[in-house]
């Protein structure tokens, strides 16, 4: 029982030994170069660079702090700001044994961005609503504007509306992006009265329009812009096509509900806002009558061929330009109508006037088509025309 007892502790004794040399015999993968670029909270998942190793062995990646990061294989997902220390272990493989080293990966805060160049330039009641620059950010995240005192400015979009004279701070908000967190930028806009100039009618809200003496009459040489009756009551916008068609007090609205062909063209306003008892036109001024548009029809020439005088040269405005004078300088724009359903018409092609003169259901315009025929019509008070005012 002795010798066998013996003769298996040998085995085992050799077994042990063999298992040691062969651990010995093993060779060092030598690992190195086991570096990782800092980061910055916010930033997308990246990639895990496999150390340098004579090994083929395949490695598996350990963080120390598993709050700040999380590893899947070794795709690393950035959770919180800190430093914390990353192992790469690489199993044993043929002729190298199992090894591993660490790098230390710092991980920065969120970060402020840089917004700056964010101006703008004194403006004057009346100016044309303008687009806002966009300050200059390191981060990309979605800017959006307000106004401090819509009153005064009033903001859609990136579109700046000028309502008064006064002050207002202008905020550009930027969203929170990538490693930036949210920020914004501040300016003041001021809006001062526009200076008197000879020759020119300023409305209620500050639009200016230049006049021009024609014959006996002094016209306005630009369509009427305004959203607020003499008296500063508010006109209804009715840009929906079923509030128009139902409205019976007096409303407006812009060639297909567009600021910029309100800025071009002026507003379309039904007859009821023409001829409603607050007043429409500014302070000295008036809708002209029937008659006083025929005054002006037989100034220039008392024909149908006869609108080329107050038609507007400029081919840009019009869709298929011919030959006008506009020597009157009256400026006749193609600022199309909406029509009693609502349907927005003839852009570039007529401009359509309303006189404040009715005839039972149907009241009175003058068109001026483009090749500079001027013919007095007479359609639905629920028409949207466009408005020149003359002179008291």
């Amino acid at each position: 029982m002795k010798y066998l007892f013996n003769v298996l502790t040998l085995v085992l004794f050799l077994q042990f030994s063999s298992c040691v040399k062969e651990e010995f015999d093993l060779l060092s993968p030598e690992l190195s170069d086991f570096t990782i670029t800092p980061k910055f909270l916010g930033e997308e998942t990246f990639l895990l660079i496999n150390p340098k190793s004579k090994s083929d062995g395949a490695f598996i990646y350990k963080v120390n702090n598993s709050s700040l990061i999380s590893i899947e294989g070794n795709i690393v997902t950035l959770k919180k700001s800190g430093v914390c220390t990353i192992t790469a272990i690489q199993v044993a493989s043929g002729g190298y044994k199992r090894d591993s080293i660490q790098a230390t990966f710092p991980i920065g805060a969120l970060q402020w961005p840089t917004m700056s160049d964010f101006t703008i330039d004194t403006k004057m009641l009346g100016d044309a609503p303008f687009e806002l620059i966009a300050p200059k950010s390191n981060s990309k995240g979605l800017i959006t504007y307000t106004s401090s005192n819509p009153d005064v400015a009033s903001i859609a979009g990136k579109i700046v509306s000028i309502k008064s004279v006064g002050k207002t701070i202008i905020t550009a908000s930027q969203e929170a992006n990538g490693i930036y967190l949210a920020a914004k930028i501040n300016i003041e806009l001021v809006v001062i009265n526009r200076p008197a100039e000879d020759n020119v009618v300023v409305d209620i809200e500050g639009n200016s329009y230049k006049t021009i003496k024609i014959g006996t009459q002094t016209w306005m040489m630009e369509n009427l812009k305004t959203t607020h009756y003499r008296n500063g009551d508010p006109i209804p916008n009715l840009a929906d096509q079923t509030a128009w068609t139902s409205d019976l007090s007096g409303g407006y609205c812009t060639y297909s509900n567009s600021l910029e062909n309100g800025a071009t063209y002026g507003k379309l306003y039904n007859w009821y806002a023409v001829h409603n008892p607050k007043g429409l036109a500014p302070t000295g001024w008036h809708i002209p009558s029937d008659a006083e548009w025929a005054i002006l029809y037989n100034y220039i020439g008392g024909t149908r061929e006869s609108g080329k005088k107050i038609q507007d040269t400029n081919p840009v405005h019009w869709s298929n330009y011919v030959i006008a004078t506009n020597e009157t300088k009256f400026s006749g724009l193609p600022g199309g109508n909406r029509n009693s359903n609502g349907i927005f018409e003839n852009l570039s092609w007529d401009g359509i006037w309303w006189t404040d003169t009715s005839n039972n259901n149907l009241s009175v315009g003058y068109d001026l088509y483009v090749k500079g025929y001027i013919e007095r019509i007479e359609r639905d008070k629920k028409y949207g025309f466009s408005v020149r005012c003359v002179k008291d």
